[in-house]
């Protein structure tokens, strides 16, 4: 794999030799002297480049203005820059990341702090760069629908006196191009007519794509009605006879209420150019009070609301959710439908954008989140108790600041556990407030709750806004899913979707699955579970509780133990000012439970609660010398706190010495640092923290079988590379649970699932704790023994096993019984596949002749 390569901007020969030999080992380093030079180099090889190292005082050209031209070109202004910096020069650093330098360094360099530094502003950037191409439609160019809500936001807000028109634009009968000139042509169309858009529109408005045939932009006023004629007649002349005879249909709207959020109104020009689709000799339409006919509707349904939800009419449906992977039910999505006396069933299209306008939403939720913990509380007590349910947040209850409360206080009032209610916050709530959501989010997140994005890629919510939002899954929109299912394989973005959410730590749900073949695509791309028609319809609670009846519900992952865990992360603060680190919890209040030492013995009377598992110590460097060494052993000599990382939090200014206690510690940070620094590097820390203990959980998930515990295919094959030379003899003994497949089909799963368990408890019992013991099959198990080069002695303890588990008590009627199959290994022998398959054979052998008993294999050599 080819070395990433850092360009050095230093002027000092000595200072550019420090950092070319730290680096040289793990990167390929590129030299300038000057920040002219650098340009020169960028211009040439800008797209190689991963980082920038630069000093700020330098001939020819400084620092500043390399940072100053650097970033009036787009192409290099994505590079991350460390400014090396002395120790005394704080108005340099200010100054270079004002003109945006990305974080800065002090002279003399610390190694392993730079390299960290280093890497994790790689990694940001090459995550940064691929989110960011989802700002813009890849086929055209314009802004993504989201991207294009949040620029028309900030034009108007900028603007508060301009006058502007907002246009929506479809193709008409896409579709039927499509068939007739193939994807490739259509695509050449529609990047020619987001050109035209872009003429039409220049710099003074803007433009996006709202979805596969239709575009949206926005332009200053024409107060020439007529004027404005002309160019849509003109413009639609020239699609229909250079485009293959295409018609195009306008929607225009007269913004005479900025302050109407975005998105409604694109609904109001879009709602023109529906009025006109299909209709030969219109090609424009104005939204004016002849469309306001929809709005008299949606009055009765606002008068009638509160009645309607205090009679009953408002009913909870569950949709049923599956895992792709362990193909069994996982739990299901709370829906509403409204059963009116009169009316009859009131589709949700038409009630729920009304009651999300009028903010009557807010009441049908929290009713509806009421009865979802009233039934989640009641199927729990049934046994059911992996069972979770997701619920709708609608982006008015997002941006009420009682949120929080009220679902803490179902919690309480359900006995409810948080994660067991996953929040699919919908997709108009990206459009508004990114700051308020984020930190909505996080806070729902700390408290245990799961979090969704729900309709993913209808175009509200995109993978920008995961550079903001962190976020437990994405769950892709059922248009989507039709979309991208239909391309194929090599040129969907499913594939690219789902790895990303994944690289993110996120499971993928695909809603609205209605065939065979988007299950085998989904499948095929990874992702994790899946509802939808094809499975099963919303069904009122009766119904889904025969669901639960009749289906195997799915075990908890690990790491989804370790989400529903991960909501409380305590950061220990051991410092002797109190004022400052009450400062520092207050600055990152909501990501973080804080504990507090001021001395040595407090600080290890925390690290050793196991009811608050401190995942990061900032330890103050201006304690007493004796106090800091203490807090050091006691985390690097016990080996359960190795995981627990140390930011050095150093005093700052002119007299900051790095002591040998600092270098010990895994970062540093000066406490005269502005707070957003100190959060950054805090964050930073807790990041790795976070991704060191999901890729330890994972790994054991990997390599074990998450029913029994036992090890799994990969975890046999490791600890089978792991034995020592001491350990030989080894002998095989393999074991087939008989009638397994009829006691499923004739006790149902969950007493196949003991049946499987108690032979898995039987091996514990019987088998020494250096004996490998694996699943490996669904009713076979492998145990390795160690040391046993006697046959007698290993067929009496493969008998034993085979008796232990006859013994056991399952259920009337079900008699548990296993046959076994045993190879001697030889002296020096490692298995292998050719003896387990031995071993197979005589295990068949056994069975064959005696279920229940064993047989060993006399032919090793065969």
């Amino acid at each position: 794999m080819a070395k990433k390569r850092i360009l050095i901007v230093e002027d000092d020969y000595i200072d550019r030799a420090v950092l070319t030999k730290i680096l040289s080992d793990t990167y390929d380093v590129v030299e300038a002297y000057n920040g002219l030079e650098a340009l020169q180099i960028l211009e040439k090889e800008h797209d190689s480049i991963s980082l920038i190292l630069l000093d700020v005082m330098m001939p020819v050209m400084d620092g500043f203005e390399f940072l100053r031209q650097m970033h009036a070109t787009k192409e290099y202004s994505i590079i991350p820059v460390i400014v090396t910096t002395l120790g005394d020069s704080r108005s340099d650093e200010l100054k270079a990341l004002s003109n945006g330098a990305t974080d800065f360094v002090m002279k003399p360099y610390i190694p392993q702090v730079l390299l960290q530094r280093i890497d994790n502003l790689i990694q940001l950037r090459e995550h940064a760069a691929v989110i960011n191409q989802y700002r813009f439609d890849r086929l055209t160019g314009l802004y993504s629908r989201e991207f294009f809500f949040q620029k028309v936001s900030e034009l108007l807000r900028d603007h508060p006196n301009e006058k502007y028109t907002m246009f929506s634009i479809n193709i008409e009968n896409f579709k039927l191009l499509n068939d007739s000139l193939g994807v490739k042509a259509c695509d050449n169309l529609l990047r020619q007519i987001a050109a035209t858009i872009r003429l039409n529109v220049t710099e003074e408005g803007i433009c996006g794509r709202y979805g596969a045939d239709r575009f949206l932009y926005i332009k200053p006023r024409d107060t020439d009605v007529e004027n404005r004629t002309k160019k849509i007649e003109s413009m639609h002349k020239y699609y229909h006879d250079n485009m293959n005879g295409m018609s195009i249909k306008w929607g225009i709207y007269e913004i005479d209420d900025p302050t109407l959020p975005v998105d409604k109104m694109c609904d109001r020009a879009l709602m023109a150019v529906n009025s006109i689709t299909g209709l030969y000799d219109s090609y424009y339409a104005v939204y004016d009070d002849s469309l306001r006919g929809k709005l008299v509707k949606e009055k009765q349904i606002t008068d009638i609301a509160e009645d309607s939800l205090h009679n009953g009419e408002f009913i909870s449906f569950y949709q049923p959710q599956y895992s792709l992977e362990d193909e069994c039910l996982i739990g299901a999505e709370a829906l509403v439908r409204w059963k009116h006396p009169v009316w009859g069933l009131v589709s949700p299209a038409d009630f729920i954008p009304v009651f999300e306008r009028n903010g009557f939403i807010s009441r049908l939720d929290r009713y509806v989140w009421e009865k979802a913990c009233q039934h989640l509380r009641r199927w729990i007590d049934m046994g059911y108790t992996n069972m979770r349910v997701s619920v709708n947040i609608s982006r008015v209850d997002v941006y009420q600041m009682d949120i929080l409360d009220v679902l803490l206080s179902l919690m309480e009032k359900y006995d409810l556990e948080p994660h067991s209610l996953h929040l699919e916050i919908t997709e108009s709530a990206y459009s508004e407030n990114p700051a308020q959501l984020s930190q909505t989010i996080n806070e729902l997140r700390a408290h245990g709750f799961v979090v969704e994005m729900d309709d993913f890629g209808s175009g509200y919510s995109s993978l920008n806004m995961l550079s903001h939002i962190s976020l437990d899954t994405l769950k892709l929109d059922m248009t989507f899913i039709t979309n991208e299912t239909a391309k194929p394989f090599d040129v969907s973005i499913l594939n690219d979707i789902v790895s990303m959410a994944h690289r993110l730590d996120m499971h993928i749900i695909a809603e609205g699955v209605e065939t065979r073949e988007q299950i085998r695509r989904l499948r095929a791309v990874g992702c994790d579970y899946v509802q939808g028609y094809f499975f099963a319809k919303p069904m009122p609670v009766e119904e889904f509780d025969q669901v639960l009846a009749s289906q195997r519900m799915a075990k908890p992952r690990a790491i989804d133990r370790l989400r529903a865990a991960i909501g409380k992360r305590y950061l220990l603060l051991v410092d002797e000012n109190k004022e400052y680190a009450q400062k520092m919890a207050t600055s990152m209040k909501g990501r973080y439970e804080f504990l507090y030492a001021d001395n040595a013995a407090d600080a290890l009377k925390a690290i050793d609660d196991n009811e608050h598992p401190v995942a990061l110590v900032v330890l103050s460097m201006t304690m007493d010398s004796e106090e800091i060494n203490r807090v050091l052993y006691h985390i690097r000599q016990v080996p359960r706190n190795w995981r627990i990382p140390i930011i050095a939090s150093l005093k700052g200014g002119e007299d900051t010495e790095f002591t040998m206690q600092a270098r010990e510690c895994d970062d540093f940070m000066c406490k005269s640092y502005p707070v957003f620094d100190l959060q950054r590097r805090i964050n930073s820390m807790m990041d790795v923290v976070e991704f060191n203990e999901r890729e330890r959980i994972l790994q054991g998930e990997i390599c074990s079988d998450a029913l029994t515990k036992l090890y799994n295919h990969r975890g046999l094959q490791l600890a089978i590379a792991n034995i020592d030379q001491d350990e030989y003899p080894l002998s095989i003994g393999l074991f087939s649970l008989d009638h397994l497949k009829e006691i499923n089909e004739t006790y149902g799963f969950e007493v196949g699932d003991k049946y499987i368990k108690s032979f898995a408890k039987v091996l514990e019992r019987a088998t020494r704790n250096t004996d490998i013991k694996c699943r490996y099959g669904a009713d076979e198990f492998i145990v390795i023994f160690k040391r046993m080069r006697n046959e007698s002695i290993v067929t009496a303890k493969v008998e034993e096993i085979c008796v232990a588990y006859s013994q056991v008590k399952i259920q009337d009627g079900v008699k548990p019984s296993a046959s076994a199959g045993i190879v001697l290994c030889g002296e020096d022998t490692t298995p292998n596949a050719h003896l387990i398959e031995c071993a197979d054979k005589a295990m068949c052998k056994a069975k064959k002749e005696n279920q229940g008993h064993y047989c060993v294999w006399n032919d090793v050599g065969d």
